[in-house]
């Protein structure tokens, strides 16, 4: 028993030195090269950003433009209207 736990100690103390023997064959960026790596990570980022937030305010302006269109007319239209204004409501928790 006292035989097994030396094993798992031994290869637990292994696993760790191949550790930080991978770590230090690692190739490390300079830090020039870390900031203009970081640099287009956030340019990327902002523009998606800004991409879903145009697309997010087209679609939010035809729902309200079909929601408010189909307001006007004859009374079968107020049927449909009351129904878009429910989901307007719904939608817009």
């Amino acid at each position: 028993m006292a035989n097994e736990t030396e094993k798992k100690k031994k290869g637990f103390g292994r696993k760790i030195k191949e550790l930080f023997g991978e770590l230090k064959r690692v190739t490390w960026p300079t830090f020039p090269t870390v900031v203009k790596q970081t640099g287009v990570v956030l340019m990327i980022t902002l523009l998606f950003l800004l991409v879903l937030m145009g697309m997010d305010a087209l679609l939010g302006y035809l729902y309200d433009l079909l929601v408010t269109g189909l307001g006007s007319g004859t009374e079968s239209s107020a049927a449909v209207s009351a129904v878009a204004g429910s989901l307007g409501a719904v939608f817009r928790l």
